[in-house]
């Protein structure tokens, strides 16, 4: 099986911007254990003038995908946990909605991976047998936050045409 680090394409122009979050700062990654903490829908306000563009995939200030993918993440991985956000531009009066995934951090990290002398990961090897039926997760201690996708999902996702994700690779042993 091939899996895939999913990443917010931030080079993209006339990208949304909120009005409390900077959209190209750090992200915070909540999973499923965070779940009875969060509220079940968030309200977050954006700039601009209402002409921007809409992504599909957000990882700033949390992990969201817009709400027209919710049915097929939740095909390939039926335990995920939704929560609601919308985005609200109050000057041009719109809204959009999406989706917080709250997904598994699975302990995927491979014998093969590589590390600097200081700890971090050089080169990051999943191991398959560990991912067993994932198709969506984090992968916990490889101190990167994006989030791995199986290849099947990948390619649901691409035949929608999505806005604003960027797939790379990731070594399976």
């Amino acid at each position: 099986m091939r899996y895939f680090f999913m990443k917010q394409d931030i080079s993209l122009p006339c990208a949304i911007s909120y009005r409390d979050f900077d959209i190209t700062g750090g992200s915070h990654v909540f999973t499923k254990e965070d779940a009875e903490r969060l509220n079940n829908s968030v309200v977050l306000y954006l700039l601009g003038n209402g002409k921007e563009a809409k992504w599909d995939f957000l990882q700033r200030p949390v992990t969201m995908f817009s709400q027209r993918f919710q049915d097929i993440i939740d095909a390939y991985e039926p335990d995920i946990i939704f929560k609601e956000v919308v985005l609200i531009h109050k000057e041009s009066a719109q809204q959009f909605r999406y989706v917080q995934t709250l997904m598994e951090q699975i302990d995927a990290v491979g014998s093969q991976t590589e590390y600097y002398p200081n700890g971090s990961v050089k080169r990051l090897v999943l191991d398959g047998t560990k991912i067993k039926r994932h198709n969506l997760f984090f992968v916990n201690g490889a101190q990167r936050k994006d989030p791995v996708a199986s290849l099947a999902l990948v390619e649901s996702i691409l035949r929608r045409k999505p806005i604003g994700i960027r797939f790379e690779e990731v070594e399976i042993e």
